[in-house]
């Protein structure tokens, strides 16, 4: 089965909250960031730049017109770097041929290799048979990573917790819907805080979901969509890959929030904003730390700086049917999480009411990639 994230499979079956005391930093709500994430690209040096041959892994085709579109855009920009060629893989299976595709790879010359699909253990084995010939960036591994791997990804956590408040400032039925992929504890976040952020300004906000047991089948999104439409959600949220959802809300004359890419100009009618997956300078300024000897592996998971700046994941256009006020609403939530405010504090109550996380207490990194296995209140599921 291709699943994207099922380095937190295991986590599912975890009850305890890990949640630490309240508390943020200056580098977004409390997440901890490599120096390396947003560094500037140094200069060409004097000497060649090393060669890199820089292989990129993905799930699903290469045109899905959202997630893998999005991840291109950091490869092609990761390309720019002197001295750095790379190459696509698609339709990577999670299984053992995806490490046979990586050892193929390897031994054409690949000595980079960024995994956007989630393969954990399938890419760090690998990866552990060639230290000091191969680094590689393993997307949202929440384990333990050799000493040429770096676990990279984003706190989304706090996109979709914007994107929930540019939906509950536009619902009119008090109903927001989502189609899902999978159940698994970061998919079961990206429901639980955009359901928080809706409730936030709207404290009557229930959200529906959909799961579609795929990450790209547009047919079955499409219909999931529709299934939501029909239960009353006025503002429809992805995260499965390609645009089927706001194509549906473009349709009916509802609302969109789109996730990964900016659907604005796939939706013009119904995408309020997108919550936009942009690792252009993260990925230029990694592709110069492996030549120039700086990369650092191992260690916990490195999350990339959110930003209002291109080349950083970041908000995106807004529809030109949202009013100035809701628009001023959104950006002013998404600079507080900019200045270092976390917006997921307790108190957070599951789906019967039982306050699962007391008053005062700010929900962590660990918890929020690995471990969130069940759903705040407002939520309802079905199909998965």
């Amino acid at each position: 089965m291709n699943v994207r994230f099922r380095v937190v499979l295991a986590a599912a079956a975890v009850v305890a909250v890990a949640v630490t005391a309240s508390g943020c930093s200056s580098s977004g709500g409390g997440v901890t960031t490599s120096p390396s994430a947003s560094a500037p690209v140094s200069s060409s040096p004097a000497a060649p730049a090393k060669e890199l041959k820089v292989t990129w892994t993905y799930t699903g085709p290469e045109k899905d017109g959202g997630y893998n579109e999005i991840n291109e855009v950091a490869m092609n920009a990761m390309a720019t770097v002197p001295g750095v060629t790379v190459q696509p893989i698609y339709d990577v299976p999670y299984s053992d041929a995806a490490s046979q595709l990586l050892k193929q790879a390897i031994a054409s010359g690949t000595n980079v290799i960024v995994d956007t699909v989630g393969l954990g253990k399938l890419l760090t084995d690998v990866c552990k048979q060639y230290i000091g010939q191969v680094t590689c960036y393993s997307g949202a591994d929440a384990e333990a990573q050799p000493s040429n791997s770096v676990s990279w990804w984003l706190p989304d956590w706090y996109l979709g917790y914007v994107a929930g408040v540019a939906a509950g400032s536009m619902t009119k039925t008090h109903t927001v819907g989502m189609v899902v992929p999978y159940k698994i504890p970061i998919a079961v976040q990206a429901i639980n805080t955009f359901a928080l952020g809706c409730q936030s300004v709207d404290p009557a906000c229930q959200l529906k979901v959909v799961f579609t047991n795929s990450y790209f089948d547009p047919a079955a999104a499409t219909t999931a969509s529709e299934t939501l439409a029909a239960a009353g959600a006025d503002v429809l949220r992805n995260i499965t890959d390609d645009p089927s959802f706001c194509k549906v809300a473009d349709s009916k004359g509802i609302y969109a929030v789109g996730e990964y890419n900016d659907f604005a100009a796939q939706c013009p009618k119904s995408i309020i904003t997108s919550t936009v997956w942009d690792f252009s300078n993260y990925m230029m300024a990694q592709a110069v730390a492996n030549q120039d000897g700086t990369f650092a592996g191992g260690g916990p998971t490195t999350f990339v700086n959110l930003s209002d700046a291109p080349g950083d994941p970041h908000l995106g256009t807004f529809g030109s049917f949202v009013p100035q006020d809701v628009q001023d609403k959104v950006k002013a939530a998404y600079a507080s999480i900019l200045a270092g405010t976390n917006p997921l504090v307790g108190p957070i109550s599951d789906q019967k009411g039982v306050v699962k996380v007391p008053a005062g207490t700010a929900l962590d990194s660990t918890f929020l990639l690995t471990k969130w296995d069940w759903y705040v209140k407002g939520v309802t599921t079905s199909g998965g």
